[in-house]
Order: C-alpha cells, then sequence, then structure tokens
C-alpha cells in the first residue's frame, strides 16, 4: 500500500508543501521547514545522492548530529521534524494532519461512519477517549482515502501494516494509544457488517508498561520561580497567573482549567463543584484565597467582556477557550522567562505541575487515598504511580546494606 514517490528532491520537496498546506500547515511552519531542505539538498549535491528515507537520516546524523528525537533544542526539533514530513510523503504520498487541524476535518468519504462509531461508543467511553478515538482513526480513514480504499472491503493485512508504519516516529505513548484505537475500530467494522474478516489481530502489539517512565515533576522553588515570572499588571498576565495557580495549588488537568465555567466557582463555601472532563469524576475541591483572588482579578480586570460562561478565554479573535497546546505554550513561555531549565526527556506543561502537586503531598505524608481524592483519581492504583518519585518514601523503604567482611590476604580466587 505504500506510494513510494521516486521524484527529484525538487519536485519532492513541492510536492510535500503542497501536501503541508492541504492538511493546515500554515507558511511560518512551512517557511522553517525550508532551511533544513535547502541543505538537505546541498548535501545531497556534494555526496551525488538521490532522495530516500536513509539519506534524510543520515542527513540529520552527519550534519546536526541529530540521532534520538527526543530531549531535542526547538532548532533541531524542526530540523528533525522537516526530514519527518519529507520521509513521510516519500514513503505514503502523504502528510498526517498535526496540531488544529482536525484530519476529520479533511475527509471526503467515512465521516458517517466515524460518526456512528462514536456514537455506538459513547456509552462505554469517556468524553476524553472519544476524542481521542477520533483524533487517531481521522488520521487512519484519511490515510485509506489518499490510498484510494473507496471501501473497507478493501482493507487487508498489508493495508493496517502500512498505515502503522507511518506511526513509527511517534511517542511510544502516542503509538500506544493510537494502535489502541484502531483494534477498537476494526471490530467495529466487522460486528457492522462493513469489513467480512475481524482486522484488529493484524494490528501491531506495542507493550507500554503503565509504569514505565516517571511523572515530570517541577521542584517548590521552581513554582515559585515561575508564578514569579508573570507580570500581573496586564490581562494576560492576570489570566496566565489564576491558570497557573489551578494547576499548581489544585493539580487539576489542562481540560479543566481551559474549561472551567463561573458555575463551577461556589464563592459562598469558597470551594470549586465540578465534573471532570477525563474521568466524568465530580470533585468538590476548596478553593485557596490565593487562587481566588487571581480568579477575581481576571474576571473584573483582564477576561474580555463576552456572554460566555468559560472564564479564560483568548484575548485575541476569536474569543474564545483556549486550546491545549496555548496552555502547554503558556507553561514554558513563564519556564523561560523565570529561568526554569527544561529537563531532557521531560514534558513542561500543566500536567507536570499536576505531577508536582501529587509529589509535594507525598512528602508530606499525605496518605495515597486523600491524594487520589484532591486529583480526581478513580482508583488509587493511578495515584501509587506517583510513588516512584517519593524520594522521602523510597529512602525509608531502603535496606541496610550488610557489612561485608573478609580478609584479603586469605581469600583466594
Amino acid at each position: 500500500m505504500n506510494q513510494r514517490c521516486s521524484f527529484p528532491l525538487a519536485d519532492l520537496l513541492a510536492g510535500v508543501e503542497g501536501e503541508l498546506k492541504r492538511v493546515g500547515y500554515g507558511p511560518p511552519v512551512i517557511n522553517r521547514y525550508r532551511r533544513p531542505w535547502g541543505q538537505l539538498a546541498g548535501y545531497m549535491a556534494d555526496r551525488g545522492l538521490h532522495y530516500d528515507t536513509q539519506v534524510g537520516l543520515d542527513f540529520l546524523e552527519e550534519v546536526y548530529h541529530i540521532t534520538i528525537f527526543t530531549a531535542l533544542t526547538n532548532e533541531d526539533r524542526v530540523r528533525a521534524r522537516a526530514i519527518t514530513v519529507l520521509n513521510e510523503y516519500y514513503l505514503h504520498g502523504m502528510v498526517r494532519p498535526r496540531y488544529r487541524t482536525s484530519a476529520v476535518s479533511l475527509l471526503m468519504r467515512y465521516s458517517d461512519v466515524l460518526t456512528d462509531f462514536q456514537a455506538a461508543q459513547r456509552m462505554q467511553r469517556s468524553p476524553v477517549t472519544l476524542q481521542a478515538y477520533e483524533k487517531f482513526l481521522g488520521k487512519f480513514l484519511l490515510y485509506l482515502e489518499n490510498h484510494n480504499v473507496t471501501e473497507f472491503a478493501q482493507i487487508t493485512a498489508p493495508t493496517i501494516l502500512a498505515y502503522t508504519d507511518m506511526l513509527c516516529s511517534d511517542t511510544p505513548a502516542t503509538l500506544y494509544n493510537a494502535l489502541g484505537a484502531l483494534r477498537v475500530f476494526l471490530r467495529y467494522l466487522h460486528t457492522q457488517g462493513l469489513v467480512a474478516q475481524d482486522w484488529s489481530p493484524a494490528v501491531p502489539n506495542v507493550r507500554r508498561p503503565p509504569d514505565a517512565h516517571l511523572p515530570s515533576t517541577f521542584s517548590a522553588a521552581e513554582i515559585e520561580q515561575i508564578l514569579g515570572a508573570v507580570d500581573r499588571a496586564n490581562p494576560t498576565g492576570k489570566r496566565d497567573y489564576a491558570m497557573l495557580l489551578l494547576a499548581a495549588r489544585l493539580g487539576l488537568r489542562s481540560g479543566d482549567i481551559r474549561h472551567l465555567t463561573f458555575a463551577d466557582l461556589r464563592w459562598e463555601s469558597n470551594v470549586i463543584d465540578r465534573v471532570l472532563e477525563k474521568t466524568g469524576k465530580r470533585v468538590i475541591l476548596p478553593l485557596p484565597e490565593e487562587v481566588g483572588m487571581a480568579i477575581i482579578d481576571y474576571a473584573k480586570y483582564g477576561r474580555p467582556p463576552t456572554d460566555g460562561h468559560v472564564i479564560f478565554l483568548r484575548h485575541v479573535p476569536p474569543i474564545q477557550p483556549l486550546t491545549a497546546s496555548a496552555l502547554s505554550g503558556i507553561v514554558k513561555r513563564y519556564m523561560a522567562r523565570g529561568g526554569v531549565e527544561p529537563k531532557p526527556g521531560h514534558r513542561s506543561g500543566p500536567h507536570a505541575m499536576r505531577h508536582s502537586l501529587a509529589s509535594a503531598l507525598l512528602e508530606d505524608n499525605v496518605p495515597l487515598p486523600v491524594i487520589a481524592e484532591i486529583l480526581g483519581h478513580t482508583h488509587t492504583r493511578t495515584t501509587s504511580g506517583y510513588l516512584k518519585i517519593g524520594v522521602e518514601q523510597l529512602r525509608r523503604c531502603a535496606l541496610p546494606v550488610p557489612v561485608f567482611d573478609w580478609n584479603v590476604d586469605k581469600e583466594g580466587f
């Protein structure tokens, strides 16, 4: 199913630029990719090479010393991404939509089936899971359309393997979730009689143990550096400060911060009463004076005049709630201003602040069930993942090293 493009580099670059525009990449992003592409052209001309994916990877290693696509600087991330999209187009004749453009919005044929699938899953899955399904399956369906698979009956095992080959550059977590969504969808197609065979066993297995990584955290001092870097004299600073406090002091997830409404605030009892987006669980959290005053300051002196109920909004048209990437960018901006260096391999968004609160509560010997209630976890086993970063608790578990006393002069090996 792969459509390997055997064009001269100039034609390949023209094709990938057109594809990037089609799936929603803007001129600023494409312009950033053009510089590495120009250097790639010189690299190939000097060596008399024709392009293939290995040439792209060799170029990254020899020119930019990029061999692993994690913990990259912003500049190296752009360089690596420029070659990744080039390789995607070279191998598959398409580039997957990223960030703001939904693959679903580009579908010409299969959007109704996806809508029916979402409706069938609504009783079993949370809104967050359904949103993830839409993102991952929209890309799969767009792949089918771009490769002239006009009916689900045309799907074969090679079709699935060719698509999953495109996902190899994703993080392990993204890959695990994308393949899981694909299995659920393929089983649905079979139960609906849209395919004669259940193709879900053809989806590769990727093992990702739930405790395979350490949660990303900030120290207490770093949290204060980030908060102290906010200029609260302007409307944007007032908004950002209130959102950062909600993440740092209450551990709210990004979606619950961005979609917090005035109806969620119970001023008479100083609590936040909200149904969490991810779990559907209702939580009642204390509203500290520091957080409440920051929200009031923003609502009175910073928030754009609008009849909407969501508290935190964009300050430029269109006036609407912020995206997840916008809130993540806000955290990173104040990290830079506050002199907080990002840790290699660690995420630096609002979820790291949530992890930091859990870590601080552990250090204060708060019981796991209480922490689970604060964070809105359905099960304490989810919260137990934070035990890996409770340094003091881990230190107490350390066994004493027995004295090993032997006479070197008499011992023989």
